[in-house]
């Protein structure tokens, strides 16, 4: 059984951010060489691998590579056949014989479950699977709210800080991974500021009720987090249990703003 669009919340998020985006890729890597290899990290659904794949005229030669640890939102026998999946983790250690291979690494909004592995060690595995002259582009929030955002909104931003926090991380990655990338030699390092507009604050009329709901429907494994948590939430009880509902009808009245930076950088050159 086919599910629309509309109830697939990772595609509402894609969707949205590519909007924001104007394009998929930022970084200027050259994706209609033969045989070019591509990885998706943290890959969902996989939609946005298929739309990549879909966008390049020659993609029948290359290879796209899907990973994830929940396997369940694996798209099941839809894809191309150069459309691969695997079960990996951003915390374990990469397949020895994908170091070196890639020539773009593509990473959103999947560094913060890291938890209390270090971020920037997260980075640096990322990095050690482009071939020599490839790309990485990563896509990560600020988790800061906008001047003009409803307390559920606020509330939002709170939780998932607080989250991350009580894993034992940070949310303060973002700024840092273009400073980690030159660190690691990477030249031609670039960052974008892109403002995600959720719900009635997004221009596209179809995105609206889209990315209301998926992002509502984003608070609630953190919601349940928060419940069994031993650490004491942020939030009251109240707060905590009405969220979703608050905040999307906060959003489909209201709307949202969620800041991300887009960061990319080109790895050197073996003989540089």
């Amino acid at each position: 059984m086919e599910v629309s669009d509309d109830l697939r919340p990772l595609t509402a998020q894609h969707d949205a951010i590519k909007e924001c985006m104007g394009r998929l890729v930022l970084a200027p890597v050259d994706l209609t060489k033969p045989d070019v290899r591509v990885l998706d990290s943290g890959t969902g659904d996989g939609h946005w691998l298929s739309d990549l794949a879909a966008s390049l005229p020659q993609s029948h030669s290359a290879t796209f590579i899907g990973t994830d640890i929940k396997t369940a939102n694996f798209p099941q026998g839809s894809e191309a056949s150069n459309i691969i999946f695997k079960s990996q983790s951003i915390i374990q250690p990469w397949p020895v014989e994908w170091h070196n291979s890639f020539d773009l690494v593509h990473q959103r909004l999947v560094l913060g479950a890291c938890g209390a592995f270090p971020h920037r060690e997260a980075v640096t595995n990322l990095a050690g699977l482009l071939k020599p002259g490839g790309w990485i582009q990563m896509i990560e929030p600020d988790q800061v709210s906008g001047v003009n955002d409803g307390p559920a909104m606020h509330d939002f931003i709170e939780l998932v800080s607080w989250v991350f926090v009580s894993m034992g991380g940070t949310v303060s990655y973002a700024a840092h991974i273009g400073e980690w990338l030159k660190d690691l030699g990477f030249t031609d390092v670039q960052e974008r500021g892109i403002p995600l507009f959720l719900g009635a604050a997004n221009p596209k009329k179809e995105l609206i009720a889209r990315t209301a709901l998926s992002t509502a429907k984003a608070m609630e494994p953190l919601v349940a987090y928060a419940k069994s948590s031993m650490n004491p939430s942020p939030l009251s009880i109240d707060r905590l249990e009405n969220l979703v509902p608050r905040l999307h009808e906060e959003l489909l009245s209201k709307g949202g703003y969620y800041p991300l930076r887009v960061i990319w950088g080109r790895k050197p050159l073996a003989d540089s």
